[in-house]
C-alpha cells in the first residue's frame, strides 16, 4: 500500500507543477488574465473526471492497479504533447474580430489538449480514494503533501529549465507513478527508465529552453525575436526576461521612440518593458549636456518627468530610494543631480544581475557607483526594514503581471498603490522630502494618498501635491508629493524644467494639479480630503475610490463597457480614460474582466452538468434515500471554503512577508502541508463519523476567527524579523487553521463510503467544481468587499458544511468498523 500512497503523492505533485507552469507560460505567450481562465477551465476537467466516475463507477471488487498504471502513463503522454500542441495553435486572441472561427477553434483545441491530462490525473485520484475509502485520512495526507511540494520545488528550477522543461519533468514524475502503481516487474523497469530519460531532456538542453512560442506580438517582441535581435532570455522565478537590442533608424521613429539606440528589457513577453540606455558613465559631462539641451531627453530617459524630483533636490547631498530600479534610468537621474546615497530596489533578481553584470558597462556602471546600493527585493518590504529617511522616494510605473507573484492571476493587486503603502512612503521621507511617482490614473493615486495623509493626522494635503501631464504620455503623469507645502519658487522651477522650449511640444509636461492655486487644478478639493464623498464616487464614469491593502486592485476602475472620452466635468482625465480603454479589444471586448465572465458562465454550465446529470443517470442519484443534497452541499462547501481561504491568505500575508514570490510559496505550501498533517492526524485523534466529528468544524471557526482578529497585532510584531523569520511567523499563524482544514474532506468521504459506487466520485467532482467557483468568488468579493469580509464568508461556508454534516453522517455506517478495518491498508482538493 505504500506504493499506492507514494504514487498518489507523485500524481498530485505532477498536477500542481503542470498547473503552475501552464499559468506562467500563458502569462507570457498570452496574458495573465487569459492564463487565468484557460487554466481554470482546464481544472474543471478534474471535476469532470469525478462525474465520469460517478456515471461509470469502478466495481468494488476490481483490482485498480492496472487502471492506475495505464491512466498514469496516458497522463504522462498527454503532458508531453502539450508544448508542441500549444505552440502549433494560432492563439492570438487579438485577431478574434477578423478571424473569429479560426481563433475560437484554436482555443477549443487548446481546451481539449488541457482537459485530457487534468481529467486523467483526477480520475487516478478518484479511483484510489474510492477503492481505499477507509484509508482516506492517510491517502489525503499524501495528496496534499504532493501538491504542496509541487508549488515550491518549481521555483529553484524554473530559471534553469523553464516552464516547458518543468512540464516535461512533470510527465517524467507521472511515469514514476505508473511504475509504482504497476505490479509487473517489466513494466516497472520500463517506466522508470523512460522517466529518467524524459527528465534528463530539459537538463541536457540547458541553457536552452524547451520553450513556448509567442502568440501575440506584445510591444513588438515577436517581431524583434524573429529579426534575431534577442540577446538574452531567462525564466526568472518572477518574470521571463528577454533583452532585445534595438538600433534606431529614421524609419523606426515613433512618438514613443523618437531617437536613440537602446536595449529593451521585456518582462513576460512584453507585458511590461524597461530599457538599458547607453551611457559612457561621465556624470558631469552628461549633466552639462542635459542642462544645455533637453531636446533628446528621450534617448536617455523614458520621459523628462523621470528627472523632476532629482532636479528639484539637486546638489543637496540627497538620499534617494528607487523602487523598481530596472534598467537604471532613475538611478542615473539621481547620480546626475548629485545624490549622495541611492538605494535601488528591483523585484526581479535577473534584472539586478544584468544591470550590475552583463550590461553594466553599457549603462555607464551606474550600479557600481559608490553611492549606489542595488538590492533585489520588494519595495515595501525593503522600507519596513530600513530606518533611513530619504529626500526622494521614486517609483516609475512599477508593478508585476506575474500570476505566480500575484498568487491568483485573475486580477492584478498593486500593493505599492494602497493607502498603507503611502503611509510607509511618507513615514520614510525627510521633513521636506518628495514622493515621486509616475503611474496611471492620477485621480485614484491622489485619492489613495489623501487617505494615508489623513490617517497620519496630517492636513491641508492639496498644498503638498503637484501633478504634471504631457500630451504624448498621458498614461504616466508625474505626481510629486512634498512633505512641506510647495512654494511658488519651486513650482516655477519645475514648470520651466519640465517644459523646455527645445523639447517637442507633445513631450513637455504641464501642471495639471496646482498646489498654489487649486482653482486651476483638474480635480476638486474632495480628492484631497481623505474622505472621498460617495455621491461624487457614484457620479464619476470610473471607480476612483482609494485602494487599501484590504482592497488592493488599483487598476480595476471600469464601471461600464463603453469607450470613455475625457470628461472634465466628472473629473475623467485623458490618461485615465485611455488607460481604461486600452483593455477594450476591438472596442468591444473588455479584456481586463472578460475572463471573470467566461469563468462565471463556465461555472454555471458545469454546476448544471455536475448536479443534474448524476441525479438523472447515476445509481447514487436515483437511489431512494441516498440523500444526494447533503452530499452536494457538503463537498461544495469544502471546495469553495478551502480555496477562498488559500487565495485570500496569499493576499493577506503579502503585507507581512513582502516578496510576492515567497508569499505565494509560503502560503500554498503551509496550507497544503498543514492540511495534510491534519488529515493524517485525524485518524490518530479518533476523529470519525461516530465520534469527535464536530471538533474540526468548531476549531476552524474559532481558529479562523482568531486569526482575523489577531493578525494585525501579530503581523506588526513579526514585521521586525528578517525575511526567513517573517516566512516562519506566517507559517506558524496559518498552520493551526490549515491543520483543521485538512479534516472535513476525509471525514466526509468516510461518511459516504457505504453509499452506492460513484458517491465518492460525485463528491470529488463537486469539490473540484466549487474549488474553481470559490476561486472566482474570492476575487469578486475581494474587489467588492475586501479580504477580511471574504475570509469571514469562507468561515461561514464551513459553518454551513458543519450544519449539513449530521445529515451526511446519517448515511455512514453506525460503527467505526469500516474505518478501522482498513487501517492497515494505505492511498487535491479540500
Amino acid at each position: 500500500m505504500r506504493r499506492i500512497s507514494f504514487g498518489v503523492l507523485l500524481i498530485a505533485f505532477s498536477t500542481l507543477v503542470l498547473e503552475v507552469m501552464l499559468t506562467r507560460a500563458f502569462d507570457v505567450t498570452l496574458a495573465p488574465n487569459i492564463s487565468y481562465f484557460v487554466v481554470t477551465l482546464a481544472v474543471f476537467s478534474f471535476g469532470l473526471a469525478g462525474i465520469y466516475a460517478t456515471l461509470r463507477p469502478i466495481p468494488i471488487e476490481q483490482d485498480i492497479r492496472g487502471i492506475l498504471r495505464t491512466r498514469s502513463f496516458a497522463f504522462a503522454v498527454t503532458v508531453l504533447l502539450l508544448v508542441p500542441v500549444i505552440n502549433a495553435l494560432p492563439l492570438d486572441y487579438t485577431h478574434l474580430g477578423h478571424h473569429p472561427v479560426k481563433v475560437l477553434s484554436a482555443f477549443a483545441a487548446l481546451y481539449v489538449a488541457l482537459l485530457l491530462p487534468f481529467f486523467l490525473a483526477g480520475y487516478i485520484l478518484i479511483a484510489v480514494f474510492s477503492k481505499y475509502a477507509a484509508s482516506i485520512q492517510r491517502l489525503y495526507f499524501w495528496d496534499l503533501i504532493g501538491a504542496g511540494l509541487g508549488t515550491v520545488l518549481v521555483i529553484p528550477l524554473i530559471a534553469k529549465i523553464g516552464p516547458g522543461g518543468l512540464i516535461v519533468c512533470a510527465a517524467a514524475v507521472a511515469l514514476l507513478a505508473a511504475a509504482l502503481f504497476s505490479e509487473r516487474r517489466s513494466w516497472t523497469k520500463t517506466a522508470v527508465i523512460a522517466a529518467i530519460v524524459v527528465a534528463a531532456i530539459p537538463f541536457l538542453r540547458a541553457p536552452h529552453y524547451i520553450d513556448f512560442d509567442e502568440h501575440i506580438d506584445k510591444r513588438g517582441v515577436m517581431t524583434d525575436l524573429k529579426a534575431g535581435l534577442g540577446e538574452f532570455v531567462r525564466w526568472d522565478p518572477i518574470s521571463k526576461i528577454n533583452v532585445i537590442d534595438q538600433k534606431w533608424t529614421p524609419q523606426k521613429a515613433a512618438p514613443w521612440w523618437p531617437f536613440g539606440d537602446r536595449k529593451v528589457i521585456q518582462y513576460d513577453g512584453g507585458n511590461q518593458s524597461s530599457y538599458f540606455y547607453p551611457f559612457d558613465g561621465d556624470l558631469k559631462k552628461f549633466r552639462a549636456y542635459i542642462d544645455r539641451d533637453k531636446s533628446h531627453i528621450k534617448a536617455h530617459f523614458w520621459q523628462i518627468g523621470v528627472l523632476a524630483s532629482h532636479y528639484l533636490k539637486r546638489d543637496s547631498g540627497q538620499s534617494v530610494l528607487v523602487i523598481g530600479s530596472a534598467g537604471g534610468q532613475e538611478t542615473k537621474a539621481a547620480l546626475v543631480y548629485g545624490a549622495a546615497h541611492v538605494d535601488a530596489v528591483e523585484l526581479v533578481p535577473t534584472v539586478v544581475e544584468l544591470a550590475t553584470g552583463r550590461y553594466s558597462s553599457y549603462i555607464g556602471d551606474i550600479f557600481h557607483n559608490p553611492a549606489v546600493h542595488a538590492v533585489a527585493g520588494e519595495g515595501r518590504s525593503f522600507l519596513r526594514h530600513s530606518d533611513r529617511l530619504y529626500d526622494i522616494i521614486q517609483m516609475y510605473s512599477n508593478y508585476t503581471n506575474s500570476s505566480v507573484a500575484q498568487g491568483t492571476g485573475a486580477l492584478s493587486p498593486e500593493y505599492l498603490q494602497t493607502a498603507e503603502a503611502y503611509q510607509e512612503y511618507f513615514s520614510h521621507l525627510t521633513p521636506n522630502g518628495v514622493l515621486h511617482i509616475n503611474h496611471s490614473a492620477f485621480p485614484r493615486m491622489i485619492n489613495t494618498a489623501a487617505l494615508a495623509w489623513r490617517r497620519m493626522g496630517r492636513t491641508d494635503f492639496q498644498r503638498h501635491v503637484a501633478v504634471y501631464t504631457s500630451d504624448a504620455e498621458p498614461f504616466l503623469p508625474t505626481m510629486l508629493i512634498k512633505m512641506q507645502p510647495w512654494t511658488a519658487a519651486e513650482i516655477d522651477e519645475l514648470n520651466a524644467f519640465l517644459a523646455p522650449p527645445e523639447l517637442a511640444a507633445s513631450y513637455r509636461q504641464h501642471l495639471a494639479e496646482n498646489p498654489l492655486d487649486p482653482s486651476k487644478s483638474f480635480l476638486s478639493a474632495d480628492f484631497y480630503s481623505g474622505d472621498f464623498p460617495s455621491a461624487l464616487a457614484e457620479r464619476m464614469p470610473v471607480d476612483a475610490n482609494p485602494r487599501t491593502d484590504n482592497r488592493p486592485y488599483f487598476g480595476l476602475m471600469r464601471k461600464s463597457f463603453k469607450i470613455l472620452t475625457p470628461d472634465p466635468a466628472r473629473f475623467l482625465d485623458a490618461g485615465t480614460a485611455g488607460y481604461v480603454n486600452t483593455s477594450m479589444l476591438n472596442g468591444i471586448i473588455p479584456m481586463d474582466v472578460i475572463h471573470l465572465f467566461v469563468t462565471a458562465a463556465a461555472s454555471l454550465l458545469f454546476v448544471i452538468l455536475f448536479v443534474f446529470v448524476p441525479l438523472r443517470f447515476s445509481k447514487i442519484g436515483r437511489e431512494e434515500g441516498a440523500t444526494a443534497l447533503p452530499l452536494l452541499v457538503y463537498f461544495s462547501c469544502l471546495g469553495a471554503g478551502f480555496i477562498i481561504l488559500e487565495l485570500v491568505f496569499i493576499q493577506k500575508f503579502m503585507h507581512l512577508i513582502g516578496s510576492p514570490l515567497y508569499t505565494y510559496s509560503t502560503v500554498i505550501f503551509t496550507v497544503l502541508f498543514s492540511a495534510g498533517v491534519g488529515s493524517a492526524s485525524s485518524e490518530r485523534l479518533g476523529i470519525g463519523t461516530n465520534r469527535r466529528w464536530a471538533l474540526p468544524f468548531v476549531a476552524i471557526l474559532i481558529v479562523g476567527g482568531a486569526l482575523v482578529a489577531f493578525y494585525p497585532a501579530l503581523s506588526r510584531l513579526a514585521l521586525a524579523l528578517p525575511l526567513p523569520g517573517r516566512m516562519l511567523a506566517s507559517s506558524l499563524m496559518m498552520f493551526p487553521l490549515g491543520f483543521f482544514l485538512g479534516m472535513p474532506f476525509p471525514l466526509g468521504i468516510l461518511a459516504i463510503s457505504n453509499q452506492p459506487r460513484g458517491a465518492i466520485a460525485w463528491a470529488w467532482g463537486m469539490n473540484g467544481l466549487f474549488t474553481v467557483v470559490g476561486g472566482l468568488l474570492s476575487v469578486v468579493l475581494g474587489v467588492l468587499l475586501g479580504f477580511n469580509f471574504t475570509i469571514m464568508l469562507a468561515l461561514a461556508i464551513y459553518a454551513l458544511a458543519f450544519a449539513v454534516f449530521p445529515r451526511l453522517r446519517a448515511m455512514a455506517p453506525q460503527t467505526q468498523g469500516r474505518e478501522v478495518a482498513a487501517a492497515g491498508a494505505h492511498p487535491t482538493t479540500a
